[in-house]
């Protein structure tokens, strides 16, 4: 007997991944469902997957990693501060108390004694000077910050560019007056007393920033001034000890050249025996494939901008009006490359300036009309998307060259000669298999020599300024006197490391770059040296392959892209378990829009998607004035009509609203006909009127247009709607759509689909290769065709049927007639499938019936023998709706396909099966320098730290005061987003005051609030009582030098609620937070107690258990009953009885109806949110026959309910627990 084929549909999506194994029969056509499922992985942070999609970039704790950086910074200084106070203890320095409590005006008149010549300070005041300086020592700058600073000149600055503006302004305004910086403070403060009528300073000091060099420059002239008085302790190597080892002192940062990726087309792999953690803080040697290679180059690096120079160049495609190509010939090509290289720089000034002026990083766009002004071309001219957005220029060169326009000495270092020499390459004919050689042109090592590409690393590689003066001289020969006349400082400001880096290596650059000079596109030169741009293998290969019994997992920061690692990782495991099960020989796969764009992409799409909701709810809006009910198609044809300028696009007669909305008046029509070119998308589609649709039939636009006669004037109607200045920019019409109404059959590209198909984004190349590992086939499949596919197949109505009934129980539907249709149904309101885990798994299923072959065929659709072949293959029918149905649709609809009503009975029983929740902490290393007793750094490590792998607290600070003989916890709000009763009862009334101002309208929302008549001091924030946390339950954090806490926390989200049973059989709770479950694990006791008397013993008898940690522990007399934890799931409704019957007969239906997953857990409110509902925002509707979700208030009702926590495997079966 022969076993059958089973296939793997996959639909990986942001936060989820639907699955679908189906048994093939002997005909290769599904048979059988074997499980079907969706698998949902929730975010650490609540919205990161829209972040995500939005091309946000972010991390996965961002806010947490920033606080994490603010706490490092502060414990830094104290770590300065303790040095700095040991080393003035040592010479007699360390101010007393009385010292360290001066005023704040005394202080800084201390501060600016000290800088002046001839003013002696005792060596405690200037101990106490320097552990002010200390205590802010200003921005120290980067080398990007010069460019950020100026900017382009027209470009729109960023709050972190002002920033950076203001401290240079504070700076200039130090220098003008030669000052120090307690100079200029001491001056501010007297002078704010001064003009102060009730002797108050209101100047705040804390708004003014000034750079690191002017505190240095201040520890100088300091230390100028007093070392005449003590010489003996002030010496050289003192004062170069304190200001650069402990005032001063900035530690290296990290290299990051390990997160530059290893260029995709060089890279290799190998077996290796490597070191990693073993989960328990310590080390082990273990084997795995380790990736090498060269990496990717600088975007800014002269080489990779003439290759994207070539590579945009070869790529544009002009077209007459007539639809005929307009090449570029050789020279043409030269001609465009040269601009785009080149900068044409007004005349220099008679006399250089001053002071160097910023330099405007501009450089050439390459549009429409300039390329016609360089070719000397008259003739009209279109092009596609490319030149309409404008070529850009060498961006490196162009710079250079407008810096070095002044200085004809230094014109040299603009050239760059490649030189080349001939290699042999291996080329493989993809159809027979034979492997030829090749003699290829590539470019010798020789370019890092050049003149061009030495100046643009000295300035790419080098951040400290005086290094690079020294590099420019003493490697390019620049003068002294040109470099500090300003060409440094302006050479200084170029910025070559922001840009990033491209998806090339230099050594691949070299190759590539001489063909694409001869004029070849970029898959054609790939192909030239030897390299398969699509990456897809060989039916020799794919046999060939040897396959891993089980696909290894990702590792850590593989990736780089920590979202996408876990939805692989995920789906690794979920095809690694179905393998073990069933057994997998081809795998199918879709990937979401996101996971396989770069972020610009995302950001991209989420914008064209808002302005897409916008204008969807303005026609909606329109529709429903019509007395309509606006659906999707009515919308569609809406914005159809109002594009096409509101009349028939082919004839141009005029059509009226009451015509576009009503039937018989317009139609929506394709403009290459479905027959010919399988594209159902918005731009295959335009307005017509009914006679012009008719007539049209399986032609093309142009087709029909030009026999008719009537191409001038639809040419020049065609032509003014793609004018996006002319018209609305959102009423224009597409280039894409401008393409296709003037394409004829044979100007339809054959490989339409495959295009769609190309897997060239890296996320989804590694996708493909994570599974070609363990699975012989692997294959693709493109949203467009899963979509069309699952209508055509009747899989669309599944869920809304299945849901139907439960949504009318909750109230949420509406009777709805649709276009064409005189009854009315009853629909579920605002329904979408993306309300139902469940619909990734039906577009699984979908995409494993997909066979490569239909998307061949969707490929040569306009082919007349493919159109024979389907006619051969139809069934003849009885007249249906599918009469409206295409050629190509209704052989789509009749390829074998399982029933709807099989799918839906399987569909019935899917549970959603989520992925468990994150471990407490994980051990780690924490590596540090320190210096020994002789001097020397040594590095030190430090095994089994615990990384807490959540937020252990609030990231809010609160105090505690005694208030009417009582302790109470304080806050400090905002002025503006006060909560709770103030503090201070003087500020009490004011507030109230000024609150009853803004009520009024005297003042205006959002005013500034002062303590003073002069409003001089004004008031930001102000404490207020809270009541969370209880005094009880606050944190201690912070504490003074008497050991008395003076600052607390309250703690973070909770981790898990368990269910205790007393003696006297009432069920009590025990929720357990983050930090106190991070607390157990530290101290090694379990995190879930199932035994409370034995783990009361046994902490006992321990000595080292703080009372914090005991109190959090459960009665030794209680019972365990349960715990539950966030995204667990459980059990409502049923009996212990029928749970257990349910769960033995494998009843999912009717499991389904009652598997809710716990969403949030706090004290005595716990929220279960039924397992299918992909939304948590309704918090409100908890009617109906299933409701959205539970909320259970105390434990009677948890009981009453009987909630019981079961397990949802990964392929969605359950068990009791």
């Amino acid at each position: 007997m022969l076993m059958s084929k089973h296939v793997l549909g996959l639909d990986l999506g942001v936060g989820s991944i639907g699955w679908c194994l189906i048994a093939l029969d002997a005909q290769g056509d599904p048979a059988e469902i074997l499980g079907m499922g969706s698998r949902v992985v929730p975010l650490t942070n609540l919205g990161d997957d829209k972040a995500f999609s939005k091309g946000k970039a972010f991390t996965a704790n961002q806010k947490r990693t920033a606080r994490r950086t603010m706490r490092r910074g502060f414990a830094r200084y104290q770590l300065r501060r303790y040095r700095l106070r040991r080393e003035l203890e040592k010479v007699g320095m360390l101010p007393d108390a009385a010292l360290i409590q001066l005023p704040l005006l005394e202080l800084w008149e201390l501060r600016e004694r000290a800088a002046t010549a001839g003013r002696r300070l005792t060596l405690p005041e200037l101990g106490r000077v320097l552990c002010h300086i200390n205590q802010k020592r200003g921005y120290r700058h980067v080398k990007s910050d010069a460019a950020a600073i100026v900017g382009d000149e027209g470009e729109k600055k960023d709050s972190n560019s002002a920033y950076l503006a203001g401290i240079r302004a504070n700076d200039e305004k130090l220098q003008d007056e030669h000052k120090t910086v307690g100079q200029y403070f001491a001056e501010q403060l007297r002078r704010s007393q001064s003009e102060s009528p009730t002797g108050g300073i209101s100047y705040r000091i804390k708004d003014q920033i000034f750079s690191r060099q002017r505190y240095i420059d201040e520890y100088d002239q300091i230390m100028a001034a007093q070392r005449v008085h003590y010489p003996d302790i002030l010496t050289d190597e003192f004062i170069r000890m304190l200001r650069d080892e402990v005032i001063f002192m900035q530690r290296p940062l990290k290299s990051c050249k390990h997160l530059v990726s290893l260029c995709e087309f060089e890279k290799q792999e190998r077996v290796m025996r490597v070191q990693q953690d073993d989960g328990k803080g310590g080390r082990q040697l273990v084997e795995r494939k380790v990736k090498f290679g060269p990496k990717v180059a600088p975007k800014s690096s002269p080489l990779f901008q003439l290759c994207r120079i070539y590579e945009a160049v070869n790529n544009i495609r002009l077209t007459r009006p007539d639809g005929s190509p307009r090449d570029i010939t050789p020279e043409e090509r030269d001609k465009l490359v040269a601009y785009l290289q080149t900068y044409e720089a007004p005349k220099p000034p008679k006399r250089k300036p001053a002071k160097a002026k910023p330099v405007k990083l501009a450089h050439p766009e390459l549009d429409l009309d300039k390329l016609k002004e360089l070719l000397c071309i008259e003739e009209e001219l279109l092009a596609d998307k490319l030149l309409e957005e404008g070529l850009k220029g060498d961006a490196t060169r162009i710079a250079l060259s407008i810096i070095l326009q002044p200085y004809p000495q230094y014109h040299h270092l603009l050239d760059m000669e490649l030189e080349t020499r001939m290699m042999t390459v291996q080329l493989t004919d993809e159809e027979t298999g034979e492997v030829t050689e090749r003699e290829v042109a590539v470019v010798t090592d020789s370019y890092v020599r050049q003149p061009l590409y030495r100046l643009w690393h000295i300035l790419y590689s080098i951040e400290e300024r005086q290094a690079m003066r020294r590099a420019l001289i003493t490697q390019l020969g620049m003068k002294e006197e040109d470099l500090d006349g300003g060409l440094l400082d302006q050479l200084y400001r170029l910025d070559f490391v922001k840009p990033g880096y491209g998806n090339k290596s230099a050594k691949f650059i070299c190759k590539l770059l001489p063909q694409l000079q001869q004029g070849l596109g970029y898959s054609e030169a790939c192909t030239a040296v030897g390299y398969r741009h699509s990456n897809s293998p060989t039916s020799e290969e794919i046999a060939e392959r040897t396959l891993l019994e089980k696909i290894p997992l990702l590792q850590r920061n593989e990736l780089r892209q920590p979202l996408v690692e876990k939805i692989l990782n995920q789906m690794i495991n979920l095809v690694n378990a179905l393998k073990a099960e069933y057994g997998i020989d081809e795998v199918r796969v879709e990937l979401a829009r996101e996971l396989k764009m770069s972020r610009e992409e995302r950001e991209r799409m989420a914008r064209n998607n808002k302005d897409r909701e916008e204008r969807n709810k303005e026609v909606a809006a329109k529709i429903r004035e019509c007395g309509l009910y606006p659906t999707k198609p009515r919308i569609q044809k809406y914005m159809l009509w109002e594009e096409a300028g509101r009349q028939c696009l082919y004839c141009g007669q005029s059509i009226e609203e009451e015509q576009c909305l009503r039937e018989g008046g317009m139609e929506v029509e394709h403009i290459i006909p479905k027959s010919v070119l399988y594209d159902d998308s918005y731009g295959n589609k335009t307005c017509a009127c009914r006679r012009c649709n008719k007539e049209k039939g399986n032609r093309t636009a142009l087709e029909y247009i030009r026999a008719k006669g009537w191409e001038a004037e639809y040419m020049e109607r065609i032509n003014g709607l793609l004018d996006k200045k002319a018209i609305s920019y959102k009423k224009a019409i597409s280039y894409s759509k401008y393409q296709r109404l003037r394409w004829l059959k044979e100007d339809i590209p054959s490989d339409f689909l495959e295009r769609q198909l190309r897997l060239t984004q890296y996320i989804s190349r590694q996708a493909m290769a994570i599974l070609q590992q363990g699975i012989r086939r692997v294959s693709a499949s493109e949203g467009g065709v899963t979509a069309r596919l699952r209508s055509l197949w009747g899989y669309d109505d599944i869920l809304h049927t299945l849901n139907l009934d439960r949504y009318d129980s909750m109230g949420e539907t509406e009777r709805v007639s649709r276009e064409g249709e005189t009854t009315e149904k009853l629909r579920i309101k605002d329904w979408s499938k993306r309300k139902d885990h469940r619909h990734h798994a039906i577009d699984a299923l979908v995409v494993a019936s997909t066979r490569q072959g239909y998307i061949q065929r969707l490929n040569r659709v306009n082919s007349e023998s493919e159109r024979e072949a389907m006619s051969g293959e139809i069934e003849v029918q009885k007249a249906t709706k599918t009469d409206k149905l295409s050629l190509l649709e209704r052989w789509l609809t009749q390829r074998p396909h399982l029933s709807v009503c099989a799918v839906s009975d399987k569909v019935a029983e899917i549970l959603i099966s989520y992925r468990p929740g994150k471990r407490v902490v994980t051990r780690g290393r924490n590596i540090y320098r320190k210096k020994t007793a002789d001097g020397r750094e040594v590095t030190c490590v430090q095994r089994g730290v615990l990384v807490p792998r959540g937020e252990l607290m609030e990231a809010s600070l609160y105090g505690k005061i005694i208030s009417q003989g009582r302790e109470r916890i304080v806050k400090r709000y905002p002025l503006h987003d006060l909560k709770g009763e103030v503090v201070d009862p003087r500020l009490r009334e004011l507030i109230a005051e000024y609150n009853q101002e803004i009520t009024s309208k005297v003042k205006a929302k959002g005013a500034s609030l002062y303590l003073d008549a002069a409003e001089k001091q004004e008031v930001r924030s102000v404490r207020c009582y809270v009541d969370k946390p209880s005094v009880s339950s606050a944190i201690p954090i912070r504490f003074d030098e008497r050991g008395t806490a003076i600052a607390f926390v309250q703690s973070g989200n909770n981790h898990h609620l368990a269910v205790y049973r007393t003696p006297q059989g009432v069920l009590e709770e025990s929720i357990v937070s983050f930090w106190d479950a991070v607390e157990r694990v530290r101290y090694g006791i379990p995190l879930v107690i199932t035994h409370p008397r034995e783990v009361m013993e046994q902490v006992l008898q321990r000595g080292d258990i703080p009372e914090s940690v005991l109190k959090s522990l459960p009665p030794s007399d209680w019972m365990f009953v349960e715990s539950l934890q966030q995204d667990e799931m459980v059990i409502i409704g049923l009996s212990d009885e029928e749970l257990q019957s349910s769960v033995e007969a494998q009843d999912y239906r009717k499991l389904s109806e009652h598997l809710y997953r716990v969403q949030s857990l706090s004290s005595k409110y716990y929220v279960f949110r039924y397992h299918l509902e992909t939304s948590v925002k309704d918090r409100k509707n908890t009617s109906g026959r299933i409701p959205k979700f539970h909320r259970v208030r105390n434990l009677p009702d948890y009981e009453k309910r009987n909630v019981r926590k079961v397990r949802v495997d990964l392929l969605g079966r359950i068990s009791l627990l």
